[in-house]
């Protein structure tokens, strides 16, 4: 069965009005998750060893450590916990080659929808994936119609990352003087809108609950 259990977050930021800023603009899109913050590297680790969440979200800058050095020893214990960044500046080349250990990397300032798609993301992806393979397994007769799930979910990340990126790149103000790039986020939105609906239908089919 698809777990239907609300799902936690863990909110690691330094200033703890940012934190629970990030939590309010989630909760403004979606009530399914629970929140838990803490405003230092130390007390990520204490949370996650006293009750493992569901995924992280934290700032790079933190005040006892490095946010790089925190999501290192993250991963050392905790392999597929997803964890979405959050980041002042663009990647330098060292990061690039660490952005394979996180979900996401979001760049303030960060926009609600660009947070809540890296989030929904780093949380139902894995898992939904994870139920299609057993799915895949035990049914192979649904092979096929799995196979075009498959790929929606494929082209719907694509979609999702360069929506996240593109937004990213034209805040709001700069899009009221650039309506083509305006118009085509719009568009992007809409097709990432309707591939949700589409996967939604899949994961509300009865031959995926088996």
């Amino acid at each position: 069965m698809i777990n239907k259990k609300k799902k936690s977050i863990l909110i690691v930021n330094g200033e703890p009005d940012i934190a629970d800023l990030f939590a309010e603009m989630l909760l403004m899109v979606d009530n399914k998750y629970i929140f838990t913050t803490t405003f230092t590297a130390k007390g990520c680790l204490a949370g996650i060893k006293k009750n493992k969440p569901d995924m992280i979200l934290t700032d790079i800058e933190l005040p006892d450590m490095d946010g790089w050095d925190l999501i290192e020893k993250i991963k050392k214990d905790h392999l597929d916990m997803p964890i979405v960044v959050n980041a002042s500046k663009i990647p330098d080349i060292r990061d690039i080659f660490r952005l394979s250990m996180v979900s996401d990397y979001l760049i303030k300032p960060v926009t609600l929808d660009c947070l809540h798609m890296a989030v929904r993301d780093a949380i139902e992806i894995p898992s939904y994936l994870e139920q299609c393979i057993k799915t895949i397994k035990y049914h192979k007769e649904k092979e096929e119609v799995l196979y075009l799930l498959f790929l929606l979910l494929k082209q719907s990340i694509i979609d999702r990352k360069q929506y996240i990126l593109m937004r990213q790149l034209y805040p709001g103000h700069k899009l009221e003087n650039d309506p083509e790039s305006k118009k085509f986020l719009d568009n992007l939105k809409e097709k990432i809108n309707s591939a949700q609906t589409e996967i939604n239908h899949f994961k509300n089919n009865p031959f995926l609950l088996t």
